[in-house]
């Protein structure tokens, strides 16, 4: 029996769901990089500067995006070979 409930499991795939988002809104746009924190948060539209820092420190810890000091964001290597799978 899982020690995770229904609300865990929905957290996890809201989270999931956004850093997709927000690694695919870096990739999308080929090589126009690096993006800012300020626009990938204006990107999404909603505001939610909160969701989107999440997700890029969570991208970041899964070694899919770099984050400069002065929150530039460049995908990886690794992200760019992964996402060419999809073409």
């Amino acid at each position: 029996m899982s020690d995770k409930r229904p609300d865990d499991e929905r957290s996890e795939n809201s989270e999931q769901d956004e850093d997709l988002m927000v690694l695919q809104t870096i990739l999308e746009q080929g090589d126009n990089w690096p993006w800012s924190l300020a626009e990938l948060i204006r990107d999404r539209g909603d505001g939610d500067e909160v969701a989107v820092e999440d997700a890029i420190n969570r991208l970041d810890r899964g070694g899919l995006i770099h984050r400069t000091t002065d929150n530039l964001i460049f995908p990886t290597r690794t992200a760019i070979y992964r996402a060419s799978f999809r073409e």
